[in-house]
């Protein structure tokens, strides 16, 4: 796009403004945006993107419903997730349990996602990307520092006595009823997870922004549907 004024082609670079590029014209000293395409999607269809992602519809379902482009969709969730918040939750929780579910990320390789849920709140509370091993469980550990935790439910995984407090932990499948049910949550509810052959993550960044937008998404916690 030339310069308004003086119509020179002659501009360089000046910042982004609303998020459009902005442009100063060397001739006139001019400074001007560039013009969204007529093309360009509204806000209120990525909002809509977003949703339906979060209802358990892929990038290419979405993007056949939409009429849009299913490389699209995936950028607009890419980018709420790079603007997301860290989760919300109380400093002190009653009961906390951990869970860990694997899945596939790139040429199908496992990577284990660590789950925390407040079970009296009713809500997602953190997670951690990685392996089963105990370095993984030692960082979810790590971003509950600043919490008063009760008591702390796992199931029997040799890992989490490693890492957790034995005066606060109890191990026993029969205690960890609450995140069981999340876990079907993000299997059900993020196609990416289902196990099935076209529906695994191709990168760790993806599935780290998917996993925490859906958290954020039944914690009601994603302001823009707010």
């Amino acid at each position: 796009m030339n310069c308004p004024r003086c119509k020179s082609s002659n501009r360089k670079k000046n910042g982004i403004v609303a998020g459009r590029q902005r442009y100063k014209c060397h001739d006139c000293g001019y400074n001007y945006s560039v013009e969204l395409k007529s093309t360009a999607s509204s806000p209120s269809v990525k909002r809509q993107a977003l949703q339906l992602y979060l209802e358990g519809l892929g990038f290419r379902s979405i993007g056949r419903f939409l009429g849009v482009s299913h490389v699209s969709v995936q950028k607009w969730i890419k980018k709420f997730g790079q603007d997301l918040e860290n989760l919300k939750s109380e400093n002190e929780i009653s009961i906390i349990e951990l869970d860990e579910m694997h899945t596939y990320v790139g040429n199908k390789k496992y990577c284990w996602i660590w789950i925390v849920v407040d079970r009296v709140g009713k809500k997602f509370i953190d997670c951690s990307f990685g392996s089963r091993g105990t370095e993984t469980g030692q960082q979810l550990r790590e971003k509950l520092e600043n919490k008063e935790i009760g008591e702390v439910m796992t199931d029997h995984w040799k890992a989490y006595a490693e890492f957790l407090l034995e005066m606060i932990h109890t191990q026993s499948k029969a205690k960890t009823h609450t995140i069981e049910g999340y876990n079907s949550i993000l299997r059900h509810f993020l196609a990416r997870l289902r196990r099935k052959i076209k529906c695994y993550t191709k990168s760790l960044e993806m599935l780290k922004y998917s996993v925490l937008l859906l958290m954020k998404y039944r914690n009601k916690e994603l302001t823009i549907f707010n």
